[in-house]
């Protein structure tokens, strides 16, 4: 649940702290039949998968991350979420076409995915497969928590905020819609009247996500373009936030 008691951030946006709320498992329910027209309009615009990491079990929703290997055309890994959007998200009241919603995000073409298929598990299965882990638990924390993801939303890593993993200083995500695709391809009307958002989830440092909260989104974005920041995961990639300068002149 929401327990951000109307605080703000410098910007004005507000914070939200959340508590996992207090409901016994529930199970997720039957698949709809949106999940394999969500499959055809992903694969439209980038690459059909080639494999699936399905859930065995599920509370609330059932989330399976599909992945469509590097090719030709789009020289990254692309993983995206089904099944986010089997129940609604709950956004603000006169918000009504922002409640379904499912994730992406691309890695890039050297990152050991074919690690996550290894019997038993390698020791360092986590360095691979943190980003499917944070996928799976985006897609379903709207419903745990009884809450909505939506475009320019930031979830940190924890508070204050720690890095990822250990090779890393990335610290945050902020959820975009995706780009460098037409327009249509940002979300898919489904034959049942729903209309899912798709988001892809870029990894900010700690000074991004304070640029984010007191000068706000377009801060943020600029600082992107200023430093070409690609949508594609790069752990080693140097903050895009300008830093002030101190001396003489």
């Amino acid at each position: 649940m929401d327990k951000g008691d109307g605080e703000r951030n410098p910007d004005g946006s507000r914070i939200l702290r959340y508590q996992a709320r207090e409901r016994k498992w529930e199970a997720a329910p039957p698949p709809s039949e949106g999940i394999e027209e969500i499959e055809k309009h992903v694969a439209k615009y980038y690459g059909a998968p080639a494999t699936v990491f399905h859930e065995i079990v599920s509370n609330l929703v059932h989330i399976d991350v599909h992945i469509i290997p590097p090719h030709a055309e789009r020289d990254c890994w692309t993983l995206f979420t089904t099944g986010m959007s089997d129940r609604p998200m709950s956004p603000p009241e006169g918000a009504d076409d922002e409640k379904w919603a499912e994730l992406m995000i691309s890695l890039p073409p050297d990152w050991k995915l074919d690690k996550l298929s290894v019997t038993p598990p390698p020791a360092d299965l986590e360095q691979w497969y943190w980003p499917i882990r944070w996928l799976k638990q985006l897609a379903r924390f709207p419903h745990t928590c009884e809450t909505w993801l939506g475009s320019g939303h930031t979830i940190p890593n924890g508070d204050p905020p720690e890095p990822f993993f250990a090779n890393t200083k990335l610290c945050c995500w902020l959820l975009l819609p995706p780009i460098r695709v037409p327009t249509d391809a940002r979300e898919v009307t489904l034959t049942d009247g729903r209309t899912v958002r798709l988001f892809v989830l870029h990894a900010l440092h700690l000074d991004e996500l304070s640029l984010k909260l007191n000068k706000g989104l377009d801060a943020v974005l600029d600082a992107f373009d200023r430093a070409d920041v690609s949508e594609v995961l790069t752990i080693d990639r140097a903050s895009s936030a300008r830093k002030k300068l101190f001396g003489l002149f």
